[in-house]
C-alpha cells in the first residue's frame, strides 16, 4: 500500500509493508539518533517502538503472526475466532535518518475486532527538534488509514485501543469521535468514512475531511502538536501476553537464571540477539509444555507476580 506523505513541504510517497523477524535494524538507528535526548514524546516513541519488537519476538512463539494482510483472510477460513497479530511498517527511501518512519503492532480479535496496541513514529518525527532539517508530515494519518481500509477489508466492527494523554484529542477530532480519554473506541462507521474522505482529499476532490472541516494541512499541525502515539508500557491483555510482559521486566540476570533452571537456554544460544533468544525461550517452553513452569518462575520473581494464579497448570 502506497501512501501520501510531505517532506519538507514536498508530496512523497511511502510504503506499508508486514514486517517479519529480520526487519526491526532500524531500531538502532532511532535509538543512535535518540541519543540522551529526554523529551518525553522522543523518548516514547523510541520506547513504543521497543514493546514492538520485543512482543514480536516472544509472542511469534504463542500466537500467530501474518506476512501479508491477505494471511488474515486465510487465518479467518481456517477459524473464525482465530486471533492474530502483525506489525505495520510505514517504510520510505527518501527520509534521509531511517528507511522506516513510523509503525503499529495490531491485532485481530477473535469477535473480529482490530486492537491497535501501539503506533509510534520516528522520535524525531514525532517531535521535530528546534533546527531539524527534516520535516516529515503524515506517518500517523497514514497508519490510521492502513488500519481503517484493514479493518474495513475485514468486516471489523470497531479499532480500540490506549491513547496516551495528548493523543486522545487527535482521535477524537480526527475520527470525529464524540469523546476519546484514555480509551479509543473507533466504530466502523467512523473508520469507513474516515477513510472514504482520506481518498477523496488525497484524489482532490474535496478539500476538508472531517465534520470539523479539518484539512489534511490542519491533521498535520495536530499531529505535531499532539502526536497520535497508542501504547502502554505495561498493557497486559490475555495471560499469554502477561507472562511475556513480566519476563520482558525482569532483570536480565533473572532471565537467564529462569531459562536455564528451566532447560529453555541452550549451549548453541551463544551469540544471539536478545530479541531471538527470547523468541528461543518462548518457543521451547510452548513445545516443550513448560509455560506453567516459566509462568510460576516469572511471577515469583515479579513485584507484581502472582504465582498462585497461574493459568497454564491446567493445560500441561
Amino acid at each position: 500500500m502506497d501512501l501520501p506523505l510531505e517532506l519538507n513541504k514536498n508530496q512523497q510517497v511511502a510504503k506499508i509493508v508486514i514486517a517479519g523477524e529480520n526487519d526491526f535494524g532500524f531500531l538502532g538507528g532511532w535509538r543512535e539518533k535518540l541519543g540522551k535526548d529526554q523529551n518525553p514524546f522522543r523518548v516514547d516513541s523510541v520506547a513504543f517502538a521497543q514493546l514492538v519488537m520485543d512482543r514480536f519476538s516472544v509472542h511469534s512463539a504463542i500466537q500467530p503472526y501474518v506476512t501479508s494482510t491477505d494471511d488474515i483472510g486465510d487465518h479467518i477460513k481456517s477459524n473464525p475466532h482465530s486471533e492474530v497479530a502483525g506489525v505495520a511498517l510505514l517504510t520510505c527511501d527518501w527520509f534521509p535518518d531511517s528507511p522506516v518512519l513510523g509503525l503499529c503492532h495490531f491485532r485481530r480479535t477473535w469477535c473480529n475486532n482490530i486492537i491497535l496496541d501501539y503506533l509510534a513514529s520516528h522520535p524525531f518525527i514525532a517531535k521535530r527538534p528546534d533546527g531539524y532539517a527534516y520535516h516529515v508530515k503524515g506517518v500517523g494519518l497514514a497508519l490510521l488509514y492502513f488500519l481503517s481500509r484493514l479493518a474495513e477489508q475485514y468486516g471489523c466492527e470497531c479499532i480500540w485501543g490506549e491513547a496516551t494523554q495528548l493523543s486522545c484529542d487527535y482521535y477524537k477530532k480526527v475520527l470525529s469521535l464524540d469523546s476519546v480519554k484514555d480509551l479509543i473506541l473507533i466504530p466502523r462507521d467512523k473508520f469507513v468514512e474516515f477513510a472514504k474522505q482520506l481518498d477523496l482529499v488525497w484524489q482532490g476532490k474535496i478539500r476538508a475531511m472531517t465534520r470539523e472541516n479539518l484539512t489534511v494541512q490542519e491533521v498535520y499541525t495536530l499531529e505535531e502538536e499532539k502526536p497520535p502515539m497508542v501504547g502502554n508500557r505495561s498493557a497486559v491483555f490475555s495471560p499469554p501476553r502477561r507472562l511475556v510482559q513480566h519476563f520482558l521486566d525482569l532483570p536480565k540476570h533473572v532471565q537467564m537464571e529462569i531459562a536455564r533452571a528451566l532447560g529453555l537456554l541452550q549451549d548453541g544460544d551463544k551469540g544471539q540477539s536478545d530479541a531471538e533468544l527470547f523468541r528461543l525461550f518462548f518457543r521451547r517452553a510452548t513445545e516443550g509444555g513448560k509455560l506453567s513452569d516459566l509462568w510460576d518462575a516469572v511471577e515469583k520473581n515479579h513485584p507484581e507476580g502472582k504465582p498462585d494464579e497461574n493459568p497454564f497448570r491446567e493445560r500441561t
